[in-house]
């Protein structure tokens, strides 16, 4: 589980890095449009692109440090042990529903031949990183559902 912690955390940080040099291309992009009237060439293509490398590597670290939205307005006055094993129902039900979405990636991804219109970037990097981001995912859930599970069985529930 170790792994899997470090493993997110690391591509998380490659989403951050991407995040900021989106940013830094937009702002250059609005920069040349507006004030040396020269944009950059595929600048929207390239965030685009970027946007993929952004959300896909940090979806199992936003997992890990349970970083999701929830709305627990019930669930809170509920005994802990009881809190734990709707929480391990969800995240099964998770699991079971990026397991097909990883899986239909995949199957996509071994097809994949276009490339962008403008600038041509070959589109089928994009794809497995996606797939990555939704594997890694699935293995960051089945970690806290591992976690979960310990938390019952040693009764650390209090």
């Amino acid at each position: 589980m170790r792994i899997i912690r470090s493993l997110s955390r690391l591509l998380g940080y490659v989403a951050t890095v991407m995040m900021g040099l989106m940013t830094l291309l937009t702002v250059v992009d609005v920069f040349m449009r507006y004030v040396l009237n020269a944009p950059i060439t595929g600048a929207t293509e390239v965030s685009e692109l970027m946007m993929v490398v952004l959300v896909f590597p940090a979806l199992a670290w936003i997992a890990i440090d349970r970083s999701h939205i929830r709305v627990d307005l019930l669930v809170v006055k509920w005994p802990r042990r009881v809190q734990l094993m709707v929480e391990i129902i969800t995240l099964l039900l998770a699991l079971g529903t990026y397991a097909i979405i990883t899986w239909q990636s995949f199957l996509e991804s071994m097809e994949v031949r276009e490339a962008t219109s403008l600038l041509e970037v070959p589109e089928a990097p994009f794809h497995w990183i996606m797939t990555l981001g939704f594997a890694v995912l699935c293995l960051a859930i089945l970690s806290l559902m591992v976690e979960n599970v310990a938390t019952i069985v040693k009764g650390e529930t209090r």
